[in-house]
């Protein structure tokens, strides 16, 4: 029996880890106050006392834009924390599954990125994170990095999502503008949650794209969450959605244009295609129509 520690125990993808567990799975989920990547000590306890084979670290400082005005803290997170438990989990022989980000690349390329493209972050959250993968593959061959992008899904508490802002933005009739030169492909946290568990029970190591099918911008991801929204009755009414570019925000962070994933290596190994981020949708929002 595979004993696994899933660290950010309250977060959106722990939840769906938690919906899907197998049989043959002992799960233990610890939150920020029970597992904190800023304390080594909290962290070694932990381990020694829950003796886990497997260590699926959902943990992070996303705060993408945050991360620029806090970099010590976002470092210590998403880089030296994750060092430091990548080598907690060697010294106990267990596995650390470990998720990174499609803002590791610089979005230059015109085409889906893969796992051997050479990384290069605009921003201090893509570094960090970057920093945090290539500690986990070097600590041990056997560890497991998978990049994701646009990450959403339903909680029974939070509303954090990118659907969930567009939902609420719709609903109190603020106006929506969303970008048509960020490119990337939205994820569903059931999904995700799901090719873990595979890629567990198969004793997959290194590093997989992990995203749905289909690339789309900011703008299009926005208006397709406005249409299966309406389909279930959750806005009522034509929300119009402003096509703006990045300089509209006028951020002081850079972001990638094109930072789509290509997940034919993780179809490959799961042996059937990661499936579509409108298939998730549909589910997010069935649910979210039952609350």
């Amino acid at each position: 029996m595979e004993r696994i520690l899933v660290t950010g125990g309250d977060g959106l993808l722990a939840h769906h880890l938690k919906e899907i567990v197998p049989r043959d799975f002992e799960l233990f989920f610890l939150g920020h106050t029970g597992f904190d990547l800023v304390q080594p000590e909290l962290m070694k306890g932990k381990i020694a006392e829950l003796r886990p084979t497997v260590v699926i670290n959902t943990a992070a400082y996303n705060f993408v834009e945050k991360c620029e005005q806090k970099r010590e803290l976002s470092w210590a997170i998403n880089a030296t924390g994750l060092e430091i438990l990548a080598r907690l989990c060697a010294e106990k022989n267990a596995r650390l599954v470990h998720y990174s980000t499609d803002y590791v690349f610089d979005g230059k390329k015109k085409s889906a990125y893969t796992e051997t493209d050479l990384p290069n972050p605009l921003n201090h959250y893509g570094a960090g994170k970057f920093g945090g993968e290539r500690a986990a593959l070097t600590v041990s061959p056997k560890n497991l990095v998978l990049r994701t992008s646009w990450v959403f899904g339903s909680h029974p508490t939070q509303t954090k999502s990118y659907v969930h802002s567009v939902l609420r933005a719709a609903r109190n009739g603020n106006s929506l503008k969303a970008t048509t030169d960020q490119i990337s492909v939205p994820t569903f946290a059931g999904d995700l949650a799901c090719w873990t568990i595979e890629l567990v029970q198969k004793d997959a190591g290194g590093l997989f794209h992990a995203v749905n099918d289909e690339g789309v911008s900011r703008y299009d991801w926005t208006k397709a969450i406005l249409e299966e929204a309406a389909r279930e009755n959750l806005i009522t009414g034509e929300i119009p959605v402003e096509p703006v570019t990045t300089e509209f925000f006028k951020s002081p962070m850079r972001r990638p244009e094109n930072s789509v994933l290509c997940n034919g290596k993780l179809a490959k190994f799961l042996g059937h295609s990661p499936g579509s981020w409108r298939d998730g949708l549909r589910k997010m929002l069935a649910q979210e129509a039952c609350r």
